[in-house]
C-alpha cells in the first residue's frame, strides 16, 4: 500500500474515534429473510453471481511453477486453473472429454506438463488443453479423430498477483475493469512474491451471506468477541470505501490510537489494524502488516456453504520461530470464527428459515452489510 494512502487510512480511524462514530451508510437497509433462505433466490444467486460473472479464482502465489494446478468450483462449475510451460496461465472445465470425471481432485498439485484423468488415464497438454492420448482405447474412439476433445477452455486473465476466471460463456476478462476502481489498491501489494502457507476448510449449515455478513462490520466485536479479539480490537471507527460491487474495509486495533500524537509523516496501518478486501461475489483478501490471509465462500445450497481460510507469507517460514508466528496467526484467526462467528450465522439462518421473521435490518452503522446486499441485488436485476 502506498504510503499517502496508509496514512489516509490511519487518519480516518483517529478522527472517527474521536467523534465516537463510524462510516455511515445513507440509510438503513432492511434485508428481507427470502433471500437467504430461499432455494430459488439462491438457485438465482448461483447462475447470475457465481457463473455468469468473473470470479477470483485464487493468487498467482497458488499456482507459481509450471505445471501447477488449482481446482476449485463456482456456481456449480469445476474449475482448473493451471501454469502452463510457458509461464501463462490457463482455465478448463475440470471434466475429462470421456466421462466426465474430474481430472484433479482436492488441494494444489504440479502435473508437469501433462495431466491425467485418473479413470482411464486419458492425458491433456497442460499449456493449451490438447488431448494427447487415449492409452489401450483399441481403436474405440477412432471415428471421433476429427472432433476436438481438448479440455473445454474458460475465460482466464491475471495481474497484480490474481488470476481471475469467467466460468461459463467466452467473453474475455479484463481485471481492471472487473475490479472497479480497485485497480490501485492491488497493485500497491506485492502478491506475486506471496508464499502459501496453510489452510483449513471448513462447512457451515447456513447461507453464504450469512458468513459474509460478519466479516462487513465490527459493530459486533465488543459483544459477540468480548472474551477474545473485544480486548484488541475497535466496535467502530472503521474507513469503509466501496468499488463498484467490490469494497475495502479497515478493522483497527485499539493501539491505533496510540499514533494520534505522533507526525503524520510516522502513521503506520500494518501494525494496528487488518486492511480487508472484499470482492464480490465471495472472496476476502485480509492484509497484515507481514502476511495475508484469503477467505473463499463457496455457496453449496441456500443453507449449506463451505468455506476456505489460507494463510499467505511474504517471508520463507524457515525457522520455528517464523512458524510459531505463523501458527499463532493462522489459529487466532481460524478459532475466533470457528467457534464464535461462523456458529453465530448458523443460528441466525436457523431462525430466518422457521419464516417468521419478514426480515433483518442493517444500520447505517453497517455500511459494508448495506453496500453488499444493494450490490447483489443489483447484479440480480442487471443485463
Amino acid at each position: 500500500m502506498d504510503r499517502r494512502t496508509e496514512r489516509d487510512l490511519v487518519g480516518r480511524v483517529i478522527d472517527m474515534a474521536a467523534r465516537r462514530t463510524t462510516t455511515l451508510a445513507d440509510t438503513v437497509l432492511r434485508i428481507p429473510a427470502d433471500t437467504y433462505v430461499s432455494p430459488d433466490h439462491f438457485a438465482r444467486e448461483r447462475d447470475r453471481l457465481f457463473r455468469e460473472r468473473p470470479v477470483f479464482a485464487c493468487l498467482s502465489a497458488d499456482v507459481p511453477n509450471p505445471g501447477d494446478h488449482l481446482a476449485l468450483s463456482s456456481g456449480g462449475v469445476p474449475i482448473l486453473v493451471v501454469r502452463a510451460p510457458d509461464g501463462g496461465i490457463g482455465a478448463y472445465v475440470n471434466a475429462c472429454r470421456h466421462r466426465g470425471s474430474p481430472l484433479v481432485r482436492g488441494g494444489p498439485g504440479n502435473s508437469g506438463r501433462a495431466l491425467a484423468c485418473p479413470f482411464h488415464r486419458w492425458v491433456y497438454d497442460t499449456g493449451d488443453g490438447r488431448l494427447l492420448g487415449q492409452p489401450r482405447s483399441c481403436g474405440g474412439f477412432d471415428e471421433l479423430l476429427g472432433e476436438s476433445l481438448g479440455l473445454l477452455t474458460l475465460p482466464v486473465a491475471e495481474r497484480y498477483g490474481i488470476v481471475v476466471v469467467r466460468p461459463s460463456g467466452d467473453e474475455p476478462v479484463d481485471i481492471d475493469t472487473w475490479l472497479a476502481g480497485f485497480a490501485p489498491q492491488f497493485a500497491a501489494h506485492d502478491y506475486a512474491a506471496l508464499l502459501p502457507y496453510t489452510s483449513a476448510t471448513t462447512t457451515w449449515a447456513c447461507n453464504w451471506k450469512l458468513l459474509l455478513d460478519t466479516f462487513f462490520e465490527n459493530y459486533h466485536v465488543f459483544a459477540l468477541h468480548r472474551g477474545s479479539l473485544g480486548a484488541f480490537y475497535l466496535s467502530g471507527a472503521s474507513p469503509f470505501d466501496a468499488y463498484g460491487p467490490h469494497n475495502r474495509f479497515v478493522v483497527p486495533r485499539s493501539s491505533l490510537l496510540d499514533q494520534a500524537e505522533r507526525p503524520r509523516e510516522e502513521w503506520e496501518l500494518g501494525p494496528h489494524a487488518v486492511l480487508q478486501y472484499f470482492l464480490a461475489p465471495g472472496i476476502i483478501i485480509s492484509n497484515v502488516a507481514d502476511y495475508v490471509m484469503t477467505w473463499r465462500f463457496t455457496p453449496d445450497a441456500a443453507d449449506a456453504t463451505t468455506v476456505e481460510h489460507a494463510l499467505y507469507t511474504y517471508r520463507p517460514a524457515d525457522t520455528d520461530e517464523d512458524r510459531k508466528y505463523f501458527d499463532e496467526r493462522f489459529d487466532a484467526a481460524e478459532s475466533v470464527t470457528v467457534s464464535e462467528d461462523f456458529p453465530e450465522s448458523e443460528l441466525i439462518h436457523r431462525n430466518l428459515a422457521s419464516g417468521l421473521i419478514p426480515h433483518t435490518h442493517a444500520g447505517r452503522n453497517e455500511p459494508g452489510i448495506v453496500h453488499f446486499h444493494r450490490t447483489m441485488a443489483d447484479e440480480l436485476e442487471g443485463p
